[in-house]
């Protein structure tokens, strides 16, 4: 059905984004470029977010609740592990009528490794992923599970996956951050192979600065390759947010993700609390 292809391509996008999605040592989220900052061997942090989507595309609104939990843990100082689990709530109206759905997104893990430099100035790092499909690919909820029922959590034969080359300059009280982002998809459906690219490339550019103590004010801009094969705009967006630092290991942030162009999902208001450990 059309709505249904709507609800895919809709969850797809905001997936390609989760993608991209980290928790860097400074105060980030809710930005989606990531940095090069590291937690230190044996630190963790857990990041608990939420998210609210929505989309009018050609008639066919979308709304998109995410609640998500990531935790990042330091292997060694310039090395982190990162595991992110999303879940998805989905309400998709057209010509009066609603449908909705529910369930877990795609599961991702990355490790972050930081190459070069470990103070002020010039850093970079590297860090490739893997997207298991865990979500269900006939709700929109991911891009394709590798087989039906409990048996899939031990078939994951159709694993996605990606790398981000980031790049960051760091001051005291500011710093800016440049990725590079290529994602490889499997999709566990027919249809989504012949409507969706495989390869997926992004860039995006971000900048943090501290006005006074314990506050960040955040911001970027990026653009992704579009996923529908039917279009070659990329979509492009811009961010905003606050963060507010309550100690040195707990933080409040509220965003706004807004939308350039039709491809983009329209806007995306997201709050989280990080906590480290």
């Amino acid at each position: 059905m059309q709505n249904d292809r709507f609800v895919r391509f809709f969850t797809m996008t905001v997936s390609m984004l989760l993608l991209l999605w980290t928790v860097p040592a400074h105060p980030a989220h809710p930005l989606i470029t990531d940095d090069t900052f590291t937690q230190g061997k044996g630190n963790t942090q857990i990041e608990i977010s939420y998210k609210y989507a929505q989309d009018d595309d050609n008639g066919v609104k979308t709304r998109t609740s995410q609640p998500q939990i990531q935790v990042s843990y330091g292997i060694l100082d310039p090395l982190d592990v990162i595991v992110t689990v999303p879940y998805l709530f989905v309400k998709t109206e057209q010509t009066g009528n609603a449908s909705s759905v529910d369930g877990i997104g795609d599961v991702t893990t990355a490790v972050k490794w930081r190459f070069f430099g470990d103070k002020e100035g010039f850093q970079f790092a590297i860090k490739p992923s893997i997207t298991f499909p865990t979500g269900n690919e006939e709700k929109g909820l991911g891009i394709g599970q590798s087989s039906p029922g409990a048996s899939y959590y031990y078939k994951f034969d159709r694993q996605s996956y990606g790398v981000t080359l980031i790049g960051t300059y760091d001051q005291e009280d500011w710093c800016v951050s440049a990725n590079a982002v290529y994602q490889h998809n499997h999709y566990g459906l027919q249809s989504d192979e012949d409507a969706y690219q495989s390869d997926i490339w992004s860039a995006s550019l971000s900048g943090q600065y501290r006005p006074v103590e314990k506050v960040w004010l955040v911001g970027e801009a990026g653009l992704l390759r579009n996923p529908d094969k039917t279009s070659d705009t990329p979509p492009a967006y811009i961010n905003a947010g606050v963060i507010y630092e309550l100690t040195k290991d707990l933080e409040l942030d509220v965003g706004f993700r807004y939308g350039l162009n039709k491809p983009a999902v329209d806007s995306t208001m997201s709050a989280a609390v990080t906590i480290r450990f």
